[in-house]
């Protein structure tokens, strides 16, 4: 079983560095970042953890609806740079009222994006001059003037479409959301893949859910929030279709503590990692049963976050 840490960028930078390295000497073995769109700039934030730490590092994910491909890929071959050729690139829709309110548009056909997305990616980084126009995508003539291997690269996808396009394309899956559906999830990308001639023992299969060690309270506000902004997939799987509004309308009124109170006690450790160590452990070890092999440690930790790198370290 692999143990990675898992941080956001709206986590303040000191405090990101600071765990990683306390990942870094704890024998974690990936540090994972999560783009906050409306927070700090991802990229940045990695760079800074790449000079800090020798682990290899992974965007966990970013959006290529705000950004474009171009920009994507040689901010990637600077993270190729400063790692020794140790970052996987992750890549996603990202979050749907974040897009929206960043762009003013609904980031619509979304596996042909993410499809023009990892094929273009791995053509530059191959060192081919490319003409190409997707449906982001607009390139003439375009070289990248940089000599670094090709990325892995992995999709942070829920949807049935778009795992059986991370089946397809992808080097990886970045999985989230229920234990029910993680399964069901793998199982999409598993026929995916077979049917496009791929091993899915050769993609590499991440878990990365809600993490909280011992605060069950502090477990319960962020399964709510899971909960009100899942897909209906992911939700009718538990049914907590109906579930899911309430919490909704809770929220929208400012009810944060009843929006807490709603979610089902079977629903705690469904979504989230939390508990006692060995709870958790016991949680990961399932899945890696079911064909899962790295688990992402954090965020929100808990009440003490270098407490939780350290205990599962």
């Amino acid at each position: 079983m692999k143990l990675a840490l898992g941080l956001t960028t709206s986590m303040p930078l000191r405090q990101g560095i600071e765990l990683a390295e306390l990942a870094e000497a704890q024998g974690y073995t990936r540090i994972f970042v999560g783009e906050d769109a409306l927070s700090r700039e991802i990229f940045t934030y990695l760079a800074a953890i790449a000079v800090k730490t020798e682990l290899p590092l992974a965007s966990g994910i970013l959006s290529p609806y705000l950004r474009s491909l171009v920009l994507i890929a040689s901010a990637t071959a600077g993270m190729q740079m400063l790692t020794g050729n140790k970052f996987a690139l992750g890549i996603g829709v990202g979050g749907i009222p974040e897009v929206r309110k960043l762009t003013g548009r609904e980031p619509k056909n979304a596996v042909e994006v993410l499809r023009e997305t990892a094929e273009v990616v791995r053509r530059i980084f191959r060192g081919e001059r490319i003409t190409f126009r997707g449906r982001r995508a607009c390139l003439r003539n375009y070289r990248l003037r940089a000599t670094v291997e090709v990325p892995e690269i992995l999709f942070g996808v829920r949807g049935r479409r778009l795992l059986a396009l991370a089946g397809e394309v992808s080097d990886g899956v970045i999985f989230s959301g229920p234990d029910e559906y993680l399964k069901q999830a793998a199982g999409i990308v598993k026929t995916a893949a077979e049917k496009a001639g791929r091993s899915f023992a050769r993609l590499h299969r991440v878990v990365w859910k809600g993490f909280v060690l011992g605060d069950m309270k502090m477990a319960r506000r962020i399964v709510a929030t899971i909960i009100a902004s899942s897909p209906k997939d992911v939700l009718r799987v538990m049914e907590l279709e109906h579930v899911a509004k309430d919490i909704r309308e809770a929220f929208l009124r400012g009810d944060y503590p009843l929006a807490a109170k709603l979610v089902p006690e079977e629903a705690l450790r469904e979504f989230c990692f939390c508990g006692t160590p060995e709870e958790i452990l016991d949680s990961m070890e399932e899945l890696r049963r079911y064909g899962f092999e790295e688990f992402v440690v954090g965020p929100p930790f808990g009440n003490s976050p270098a407490e939780v790198v350290r205990t599962f370290g």
